[in-house]
C-alpha cells in the first residue's frame, strides 16, 4: 500500500487538516483495470452486439469491479463527496429524483434515473476512486479514445443508417469523436505513441466528417482553434488564424473528396438560410421555441427523458411532427429538471471547466498540465456539439467529469506530498 505521510506535514489553510492531508491511498490495480474494461460496455456499447445483449455484460463488469475494489481495500474515497464537481454531479441526480413526482411520465423518469443514470454514476465513482497516479489518468483518457475508435469503426462499417446495432445514432458517435479528438490533442506521447496518436486523430476526424453531423463539424473547428490559442499563448492572433485555416482545409478536403452526403452537409453550413432547421416545424429552431414554452409552462420540470412527451402535447394537432427531442442539452435538462435543474447543470459544466483549466495552468507538473489541456479541449468539444444534440445525460459527459475529478485529486495529492497548499477552483 502507498501511505500518505501528510500527518507529519503542516496543516492546511486555517490550521485544519483537510482530506488531502490525511488521505490513505490504497493500491487497487485489479479494480482499476476492470473499471476501464467496463467502459467498453458503457461507452463503446459492445454489450449491444449480436449474441451478447442477453448476458448483461455491463452489470457483470461493474459487479466484478466493485468486488475487486472491496477485496483490494476500498480505493481512495477521502474528499470525494466534498469535491465541487462531484457535488454538482450528485445535485443533478437529486434534481432528477425530486422531479419524479411531478413528471409527465413518472415511471419513465424513475426507470431512466435508477436504471441508466445511476448505473453511469457507479461507473464514474469507480473510475475516480481507483485512479491514483498521472499514469492512471492517462490510461483512462486513452481508454476513452480507444472506445471512441471502436464506435467510429462501427459507424464506418455499418453506415449511418444501420448503426442501431450499438443503440447510438451517428450524431452521438460524432460528438464522442470530437470529444476524443480534443483529448488526443493534449495528451503527451513519445516513440510509437506519436504514430498511434496521428493515426487515431485522422480516424476520429474522418469518422466525424463521414457522420455528416454539422454540429460536430463546428466542434472540430472550435477544438482546433482553442488548441492553437492555448498552445501559442501571446501569439494568440496568429494561432487563431492558424486554427481557422486548418479547420477550413479540413472542410474543403471533405467537400472535395467526400461523398455527396458530405457535400450536402457542407452546403447547408455555407447556405444556412436554406437549411430546414431554420424553416421547418421539425427543425431545431421550431423545437427550441416549443422547448421554451415547456419551461414556461413547467418551471419545475417535466421529468427526466420526458421532453419528447411534453413537446408532443404542444403540437398534438399535427400528425408526423410530434415527440421530438430537444436537440440542445441545456434546453433538454432545463425543461426536464426545471430551471433549478438547468442551473445545477450549468454549475457542473462551469466547475468542470474551471477545474480542468486550473490543472492545465499548473507549472509544477508538466504531465498533469498536458492532461488538463486534454480535459479542457474535450469539454470545449462537448459544449459546442451539445448545443445541437439531446445529450445532457450522455455517459461520455460524466466520464469526462470523472476524469476531471480524478486528475484533480491526483494532482492535489502529489502537491500535498511535496508540502504545497493548493487552492481549489469552483469551491
Amino acid at each position: 500500500m502507498l501511505m500518505s505521510q501528510a500527518a507529519q506535514r503542516k496543516p492546511g489553510p486555517g490550521g485544519a487538516r483537510g482530506p488531502w492531508e490525511s488521505a490513505r491511498i490504497v493500491e487497487t490495480p485489479l479494480a482499476n483495470r476492470l473499471t476501464l474494461a467496463s467502459m467498453f460496455v458503457f461507452l463503446a456499447k459492445i454489450g449491444n452486439l449480436p449474441h451478447l445483449g442477453h448476458f448483461e455484460i455491463g452489470k457483470i463488469m461493474i459487479g466484478l469491479s466493485v468486488l475487486a475494489l472491496l477485496f483490494e481495500g476500498g480505493g481512495w474515497k477521502e474528499g470525494l463527496l466534498s469535491h465541487p464537481v462531484m457535488r454538482a454531479y450528485i445535485g443533478l441526480f437529486f434534481m432528477g429524483l425530486m422531479t419524479i413526482p411531478i413528471s409527465i411520465w413518472p415511471g419513465g423518469s424513475a426507470r431512466f434515473l435508477f436504471g441508466n443514470y445511476l448505473k453511469d454514476m457507479v461507473l464514474v465513482v469507480l473510475l475516480i476512486v481507483t485512479t491514483r497516479t498521472p499514469k492512471d489518468v492517462r490510461r483512462m483518457l486513452w481508454t476513452i479514445i480507444i472506445n471512441t475508435l471502436i464506435l467510429d469503426a462501427v459507424l464506418l462499417h455499418y453506415g449511418d443508417n444501420k448503426i442501431t446495432i450499438v443503440h447510438l445514432g451517428k450524431n452521438e458517435i460524432a460528438m464522442t469523436s470530437v470529444i476524443a479528438f480534443g483529448m488526443l490533442l493534449g495528451l503527451p506521447v513519445s516513440g510509437f505513441g506519436i504514430i498511434f496518436k496521428w493515426l487515431s486523430g485522422i480516424m476520429l476526424v474522418f469518422a466525424t466528417f463521414m457522420s455528416v453531423s454539422r454540429g460536430s463539424y463546428l466542434g472540430i473547428a472550435a477544438v482546433l482553434m482553442l488548441y492553437m490559442y492555448l498552445r501559442f499563448g501571446r501569439r494568440a492572433g496568429l494561432a487563431m488564424v492558424g486554427g481557422v485555416l486548418v479547420a477550413l482545409a479540413l472542410v474543403v478536403g471533405a467537400y472535395e473528396f467526400g461523398p455527396p452526403k458530405v457535400h450536402h452537409a457542407v452546403d447547408t453550413l455555407v447556405h444556412i438560410q436554406k437549411d430546414y432547421n431554420l424553416t421547418a416545424r421539425t427543425g431545431r429552431i421550431a423545437i427550441w421555441k416549443r422547448g421554451l414554452k415547456i419551461i414556461q409552462a413547467h418551471p419545475l420540470g417535466v421529468g427526466m427523458r420526458n421532453f419528447p412527451i411534453a413537446e408532443g402535447h404542444i403540437v398534438e394537432d399535427v400528425i408526423g411532427e410530434r415527440w421530438m427531442d430537444a436537440h440542445n442539452a441545456l434546453l433538454e435538462v432545463t425543461a426536464e429538471l426545471g430551471i433549478l435543474g438547468g442551473i445545477v447543470f450549468l454549475t457542473l459544466l462551469k466547475r468542470g471547466i474551471q477545474t480542468a483549466n486550473h490543472l492545465r495552468k499548473n507549472t509544477s507538473h508538466r504531465d498533469m498540465s498536458r492532461i488538463g489541456l486534454s480535459l479542457v479541449l474535450a469539454l470545449c468539444a462537448y459544449f459546442v456539439t451539445a448545443l445541437f444534440l439531446s445529450e445532457a445525460y450522455a455517459v461520455i459527459l460524466y466520464i469526462q467529469m470523472g476524469a476531471i475529478i480524478a486528475a484533480d485529486r491526483v494532482y492535489r495529492y502529489m502537491t500535498m506530498r511535496e508540502g504545497h497548499v493548493v487552492s481549489r477552483p469552483g469551491a
